[in-house]
This record gives C-alpha cells, sequence and structure tokens, in this order.
C-alpha cells in the first residue's frame, strides 16, 4: 500500500508539474501579446492598463517559478524519505523471533 500512494504521489507531482509547464507557456505567450498591444493603442490610458496587465503576468510567471520549485524540492524530499523508511522497514524484517537482529552479538 505505501508503494502505491508513494506513486500516486508522484503522478501527482507531475501532473501538477505538467500543469503548471502549460500555465507558464500560455502566460507568457500572454505577456508578449499585451507588450506588443500596448505599444499598438494611440490612447495613453489603454497601453498603460494592457502594460499593467502585462507586468501582472509577469509577476504571475515569478510566483508560478517559485511554486514549482517548491513542488520538484517537496518531490525530492519525499523520495529520500521513502528511502529510509524502506531501509528501516528491511532492517525490522532482519529481526528474529527472540528480538535480536542479524547484527547484534549474544546477549
Amino acid at each position: 500500500m505505501g508503494k502505491e500512494s508513494e506513486q500516486t504521489s508522484r503522478e501527482r507531482a507531475e501532473k501538477t508539474l505538467l500543469a503548471i509547464k502549460e500555465l507558464k507557456r500560455y502566460l507568457e505567450d500572454a505577456e508578449k501579446e499585451l507588450s506588443r498591444m500596448s505599444k499598438k493603442f494611440s490612447n495613453k490610458e489603454i497601453a498603460q492598463g494592457v502594460g499593467f496587465a502585462a507586468t501582472g503576468i509577469h509577476e504571475a510567471l515569478t510566483y508560478l517559478a517559485i511554486v514549482k520549485k517548491v513542488i520538484e524540492k517537496t518531490e525530492r524530499i519525499v523520495a529520500k524519505k521513502n528511502i529510509v523508511s524502506r531501509n528501516e522497514t528491511d532492517e525490522l524484517d532482519e529481526i528474529h523471533s527472540d528480538g535480536r537482529t542479524s547484527l547484534s552479538g549474544s546477549a
């Protein structure tokens, strides 16, 4: 059951990272288009508004990059903990019925 939940967590993380990548691509395209549009408008207020929207998208991309790094780091930490947990489980499996491990000497 542990491997199933580990795999499910990993799949969710991979899907989230893929969604972030797609959202990033979409936002970058929108930012470029808004920047181009702001240069086309002769009305200064409209051009500024479009420019502010482009700036907001740029900020969103910055935060998206932070979220991506947090997810990737969390995934690495979880993977390390799972390795340690598996090693501890393997050690417990080595305990004999009298309570001594295969590494312990005579008690």
